[in-house]
């Protein structure tokens, strides 16, 4: 199933901005993830969404697993709005960690929280999944980053951290990528890396849009 295709025609939904898919390993749909405008309720949107994939793809899929996030229409963000890392911390158990991230703009705090197993690996992902949900709650937007990989690279002798983060915005995927050295402790090279990919194109939208 080419759920790329599914996603594409799903934009040209009146009100949606943008859409992802969410399978499982069987290609079943797990959870579809709606951006939309507030020109209409969610509830005639999700209607809208549920008639195209019967319809047009024959696939029936049950409301529940469609979420929608609408956009706040009067959000304005500055050429300058540059987020920066307040705090971040691991909340550690036995078999699971928590990580807890906190990023500043001006006076106001967006926080931002992923847990998970504790595994060297994952406790990268949980550092970069709790900086995205910090960002969108920040420029006011859910479901449009996700993260695509993030992984250990080593550069003139040193550890690095490299985020690749793709973001959904008017109906358009655009992958974005930064890194940051290891100083301090792994999971804050993740959030660097993460805030890294996606502070300059927060501030490019902000002023294109």
């Amino acid at each position: 199933m080419d759920f790329k295709e599914i996603e594409l025609f799903m934009n040209n939904l009146k009100s949606v901005v943008s859409c992802k898919i969410i399978s499982d390993s069987h290609d079943q749909i797990q959870e579809i993830h709606i951006l939309a405008d507030s020109s209409r309720g969610t509830k005639q949107i999700c209607r809208d969404v549920q008639s195209v994939l019967i319809s047009k793809f024959n696939l029936d899929v049950d409301y529940k697993k469609i979420s929608i996030a609408q956009i706040n229409d009067h959000l304005t963000i500055g050429h300058n709005f540059r987020l920066a890392i307040k705090s971040v911390q691991e909340e550690s158990h036995a078999h699971e960690v928590i990580v807890r991230v906190k990023f500043e703009f001006e006076e106001n705090v967006y926080e931002g929280e992923a847990s998970g197993h504790k595994t060297e690996r994952n406790i990268l992902r949980l550092g970069a999944l709790a900086s995205l949900k910090a960002v969108e709650s920040a420029i006011g937007f859910d479901h449009c980053l996700f993260l695509e990989e993030i992984d250990y690279v080593e550069m003139a002798g040193k550890k690095m951290v490299t985020s690749a983060v793709s973001f959904f915005m008017n109906g358009t995927e655009i992958m974005l990528c930064g890194s940051a050295f290891v100083e301090s402790s792994k999971t804050e090279a993740a959030v660097k890396a993460t805030l890294c990919a996606i502070n300059r194109r927060i501030a490019r939208y902000s002023t294109t849009n």
